[in-house]
């Protein structure tokens, strides 16, 4: 029987950065950090977004020297060509400020995994690439540039630059949001033929930490910041971020975001539903309460 609540957080774990995606009668979760398994990415699956189960570690740890010995952050999944490509950061071993980071590329033929390693895809020192597909079927990779960057790139400002395939970025990012003293996690819905670019800006270990949004006629912009924010702290979640966006069967949107508790021991997965009024974004979100599941179950 299908669940008429849910509550946040939805699973009692800490589970960083989370993205879900809807696939095969299930929605997949997938997070930052270390799993049961002890393999990295952990991702956990659901029918009805209420009860979860733990599936495996989405990737293993590279050998000593690869590209991804540790961090293993921020996984997204792009579906192409009935494959389930995998974005994630990492890094190959302890760097000062992290200017090992690389987003890079794991591949699978189930949303369930194994993710086959495919390495490095930017190859500037950066993290949190989301990958987004426009309606005229381009794709295109958001990322925001890591401490170390070369090529001109500021450290905490959002790049963009096309997918020439999947596996291929093209080495041309353009910057489109710098005005913050540090943004990251970013990622765009395409609705009324616009770019609503989304992303978290503040401390991601305090209460400051909250999601602001751009929007442009193109996905690579130039993306003008609304007023506002799209999630921010309340008294029960402190520092709600890191989100992202999926959509159930029957087109009911929602946001996944990562939010802490109120003593900060640990950030919790979450799910609230997104409505749309006059053009703007609005979430009844951080939730921490038992609320009716708003769309249809995935199978």
């Amino acid at each position: 029987m299908r669940a008429a609540t849910y509550c946040n957080p939805i699973i009692n774990r800490y589970l960083a950065d989370p993205f879900i995606l809807p696939a095969g009668g299930w929605f997949y979760l997938y997070a930052t950090g270390r799993g049961d398994d002890g393999r990295f990415l952990p991702l956990w699956r659901s029918r009805d977004l209420a009860s979860w189960e733990f599936v495996r570690g989405a990737v293993a740890r590279g050998a000593p020297g690869a590209w991804n010995r540790r961090n293993f952050w921020a996984p997204e999944v792009l579906v192409h060509q009935e494959r389930y490509w995998l974005y994630y950061t990492a890094s190959p071993a302890e760097t000062p400020d992290n200017t090992g980071n690389r987003v890079g590329l794991a591949v699978s033929d189930s949303p369930a995994g194994p993710f086959e390693n495919l390495g490095v895809l930017v190859p500037h020192a950066s993290l949190d690439g989301s990958p987004f597909r426009d309606a005229d079927g381009s794709l295109w990779l958001y990322y925001t540039a890591e401490f170390g960057a070369a090529g001109g790139l500021v450290p905490g400002r959002i790049y963009v630059a096309r997918l020439l395939e999947p596996s291929r970025v093209a080495d041309e990012p353009q910057e489109i949001v710098g005005r913050h003293k540090w943004q990251e996690g970013a990622c765009v819905l395409a609705r009324d033929g616009r770019c609503h670019l989304f992303y978290s800006i503040g401390s991601w270990g305090k209460s400051d930490y909250r999601v602001r949004w751009a929007v442009s006629d193109s996905p690579e912009g130039p993306f003008d910041e609304q007023p506002g924010a799209f999630l921010k702290s309340t008294d029960a979640v402190k520092g709600p971020g890191h989100h992202n966006f999926f959509t159930t069967p029957d087109g009911a949107e929602w946001t996944v975001y990562h939010g802490w508790d109120p003593d900060f021991t640990a950030r919790y997965p979450r799910i609230d539903p997104v409505y749309w009024r006059e053009g703007r974004p609005q979430t009844p979100g951080p939730t921490s309460s038992p609320q009716p599941l708003r769309g249809a179950p995935a199978s």
